[in-house]
This record gives C-alpha cells, sequence and structure tokens, in this order.
C-alpha cells in the first residue's frame, strides 16, 4: 500500500501539466479565442486560455481533456493562477504562480478525491524563458504533502515525503501531432522520492504554447489563443 500512495504521489508530482495546442480555433469547444498580452507570450495565463488534449494513439472523437485557465485564486494564504484539467470523470485544479523568475507549482486540488497536495516550496516547472535552451538544467527539493477533505469528517493526511525532481532540455526538434507541426524542446523529468520510489517522463514544450506532450503522453489536440 505505501509503494502505490508513493507511486501515485510521484506522478501526482509530474502533473504539472502545462498546456496544449491546435492552430487557430478549437473545432471541438465553443469559447471564443483569447488574445494574449506581450507579458503572457512564454507561459499563457490569461483567464479564458483553453487547451484541449487527446492521449496517443485513440480516434479523433474520444472524449478529450481540457486545461482551462481560470484566473487569480487563493490557495492557502498565496494567489495564484487556477488551471483546471478536467475530462473523463477526472477534475484537477491547479495553482501556478508566473514571474519573471519562471512557473511554479504550489499545490492542487483533486475534486473527485477531495484531496490537496501542496508542495513546499513551491515546485520549479520552467525557468526564466532565456533558460531554455537544449542542455539547460533545473530542479529542486519539495516536501509533497497530500491530505483528503472528506465530508463531514475530519481531514486526513495520505501522503507526506520529501522529493528531489530535476528536469534536464535535451535537444529541439520538429515533431507532428494532432495540432499541427511544432518544433519543441524535448524535456526530461526526473523525480525521486525519499523512499526510494523514481518516476521518469519526456515532456515536448514550446515557449508561447505550453506542452505539445504532456508528462502523462496527452498530446495536444486544439488551443484557443493565437
Amino acid at each position: 500500500m505505501k509503494f502505490a500512495v508513493r507511486s501515485w504521489a510521484l506522478l501526482a508530482l509530474s502533473l504539472g501539466v502545462l498546456a496544449a495546442c491546435v492552430p487557430q480555433s478549437n473545432p471541438n469547444n465553443n469559447q471564443p479565442d483569447v488574445t494574449l498580452s506581450a507579458s503572457q507570450t512564454y507561459f499563457p495565463s490569461q483567464t479564458g486560455v483553453q487547451w484541449t488534449y487527446l492521449p496517443q494513439d485513440v480516434a479523433p472523437n474520444d472524449p478529450p481533456y481540457r486545461l482551462t485557465v481560470l484566473g487569480p485564486a487563493p490557495f492557502g494564504d498565496q494567489i495564484a493562477v487556477k488551471y483546471r484539467f478536467a475530462g473523463r470523470g477526472v477534475q484537477k485544479d491547479y495553482y501556478r504562480q508566473i514571474t519573471t523568475a519562471g512557473v511554479r507549482l504550489l499545490g492542487y486540488e483533486d475534486t473527485v478525491s477531495t484531496a490537496v497536495t501542496r508542495f513546499n516550496p513551491p515546485m520549479l516547472e520552467y525557468p526564466p524563458q532565456a533558460q531554455i535552451v537544449a542542455g539547460a538544467r533545473w530542479g529542486g527539493t519539495t516536501a509533497v504533502e497530500s491530505t483528503i477533505y472528506p465530508p463531514n469528517a475530519r481531514p486526513q493526511v495520505i501522503y507526506k515525503e520529501t522529493i528531489e525532481y530535476s528536469y534536464r532540455i535535451l535537444g529541439k526538434e520538429k515533431v507532428r501531432v494532432r495540432a499541427g507541426e511544432f518544433e519543441v524542446f524535448r524535456v526530461q523529468f526526473e523525480a525521486r522520492g525519499s523512499g526510494g520510489a523514481t518516476d521518469s517522463r519526456e515532456v515536448w514544450f514550446v515557449p508561447g504554447i505550453g506542452e505539445i506532450r504532456t508528462k502523462e503522453g496527452f498530446v495536444l489536440a486544439a488551443r484557443n489563443f493565437g
């Protein structure tokens, strides 16, 4: 059971689901296109921005997952930008702070399990844009704690561990997904928990768009911003 929880938490840590993409408007969603300001071109954070993802190797008409920017919101005693990842019975709200120092994940809430996961200090998902180059590395150590808030019952901590994580940009190459062809940065993510469990995944990232391929293997199918 401990191993299962630990593995789940490492996966949870890797769910720093950024974004997806498709050219121009999204035929699968009625939301209007969103125009980004100059300060939002690295990591889109404007309210209403939305990405649509599908798992690799599924039919185009399969139910999608959507990542939507809901806007500024409190998380604990801090203000962050709230991103909602939803679809196929899943709903998770991620809280990120986006500054000139990079993109930091404070934590997330899982609506289905009522669990809230916090990273202390916040996890550095992406460094400043100028550091997004082949060979770049970043990472750190964070204490991860997940707490369940069941209805009419006391909160219960279900997972607590210190995790070391690292990112490394392997290189840059062109890829083609449902959303089109992109020149992506291939980013290797690795994590190791204090209990010994490890996780390793690859992400495809494009500044100004987000993740073309997420840590979970989802690929971009559409986006509602230019």
